[in-house]
Parts: structure tokens; sequence; C-alpha cells
């Protein structure tokens, strides 16, 4: 199992673009409770960025990106008379709470244009990004919609800019965890333990359960638990199969303490769920 191609899939994550133009001082653009993450790339020009109580110069090259729900300012930089370029969009993910890949998010980051030459990669597709944005040609929008999601599985790949060591990023780049975290989602009902998964690893039980812990920032079955929700939950909204049946198929042995766990999680029962969605 690809890990990164099924994460992405359990939150459906889609993005667009949806403003690209020139802007002459001063101008503001503002944002507050947004439920998408959100980015930004200047292309031309200079700005501020005004975050979690800092306010941050921004360059020809700059892009930054922001989490949900982290709400911020751009505006137009008192020392720039000319207008600047912005390219400003959004990824959205359809289940939010209770994802270990979406609980990881920083809060923002900011990458340099130094910073992006590192990626080509990710540079051209932002460069590749504005430009489809800007030529409007048919199947523009469609080309956009993709284009940013392979952005985001880049910047995912760049770390977003930063080796913090922890992480999503950091536990796929471990190739002992790499196995164990293919195994799960490929097989997340199976009747894991911390012994059955350190030996997929070939780690000590002890070692293993330590080792996820510090790279992932969650236990092993608190990662499993959340994986068996998200697919509890694609199971409850996209069929007819019975609580009892979806229970067994996500890795729980009564329907009982399946229920347990997700009105634990969700804080509703897997009907009331299945009825509001």
């Amino acid at each position: 199992m690809e890990v990164l191609s099924d994460i992405l899939r359990g939150i459906r994550a889609s993005g667009s673009v949806y403003f690209c133009d020139l802007l002459s001082p001063p101008w503001e653009l503002a944002y507050q409770d947004e439920n998408r993450a959100m980015f930004h790339l200047l292309r031309s020009g200079l700005c501020r960025l005004e975050i979690a109580g800092e306010t941050l110069d921004l360059e020809t090259g700059d892009f930054v990106f922001i989490a949900p729900q982290v709400d911020h300012r751009v505006i137009s930089h008192t020392a720039e008379t000319s207008p600047s370029l912005l390219l400003c969009g959004y990824c959205r993910f359809d289940q939010r709470e209770n994802d270990v890949f979406l609980r990881a998010l920083p809060d923002y980051v900011l990458m340099r244009r130094s910073e992006l030459n590192q990626w080509p990669w990710l540079k051209r597709t932002l460069e590749h990004l504005s430009a489809e944005y800007l030529s409007q040609a048919p199947g523009s929008e469609l080309t956009v919609n993709k284009l940013t999601e392979i952005l985001l599985v880049q910047l995912l790949r760049a770390d977003f800019g930063h080796d913090s060591g922890v992480g999503l990023v950091a536990a796929l780049n471990d190739k002992r965890l790499a196995r164990v975290l293919a195994a799960i989602h490929e097989n997340p009902g199976q009747q894991w333990t911390i012994a059955s998964a350190a030996k997929v690893a070939s780690m000590s039980r002890s070692g293993f359960a330590r080792r996820f812990k510090n790279l992932l920032e969650v236990s092993f079955f608190d990662y499993l638990t959340r994986l068996r929700m998200r697919n509890a939950r694609e199971l409850l909204s996209t069929s007819t199969l019975r609580v009892q049946k979806i229970a067994e198929r996500v890795g729980y042995q009564s329907d009982l303490s399946f229920v347990k766990a997700f009105k634990r999680m969700h804080g509703e029962t897997p009907r009331v769920y299945r009825d509001r969605v």
C-alpha cells in the first residue's frame, strides 16, 4: 500500500486557485475561520503577512502554506509603490477531525525563494499553476485543480521545506516504520498487536513502540484506531452494510466495542453518523 496516497485519499484532499492578479497598494486580504488550508505565492513585488502575532515581509518568489483555522492577513508593504502579483489558492480536506496527518500540520510554513530553488519540481508546479490559471484556456480549471493536488503531495515530500525529524514524512523515510505503515494501511482490519507490528518492522516491541511514538507523535494503537475509524466513516457514508459487518471489516471483534470506540472519537454512534451524512 502506498501510504501517502492512501492518506490523501482518505481525507479526500482537493484544491484549486481562486485568485491571481495584480494588486495596487494599499491593499489587504484577510482570512478568518477558514476550514481550508490556504497558500499564497508572491509572483512579483513585496507584501506582508500578519499571522500568529508576527509580521513577516514577503519578497518575489516567496511561498506560504497556512493550515485550516489559522487566521491571517496578507497586506501591501509600506515600501511598495508598484502593483504586486499574488497567487492565492486552497486545499480542502473533507475529514478534518481526528486525523493524524491534519493534526500534524504546522500552523504555517514560509518557504523563501531560495528554499523553493532546492525543490525544482515544487517550484515548477507553482509556476505552471499560476500560468495555467492566468491563461484561462479550455480545460484550465480542471488542470489547476489537479495541479493543486500535486502541489500538496510535493509539499509533503519536501516536508514543507523543513527537516523536523518527526511527523509523517520522517516516519515514511524510516524503512522499518514505512513497512509497518504500508502493512496496516493495506490491512487495518487485521488483529494487530505491538508484537505483530514490531515483527514487520524487525524491531523489539519496546523499541518499535517508542520509535513509532517519537516519530508520529501518537501511539501505534492511536494511529491504528484513527485509520480504522476513517474506513468506518467511509463505509457508513457509502455503503448499506450493517454496523456489525462494518465493525468486523474495520477490525473489531464485536459491534459493541466498535460502537464505543466510534462514539468516543466522534461523539455520536455510527447509526447517528450515518443518518446525519
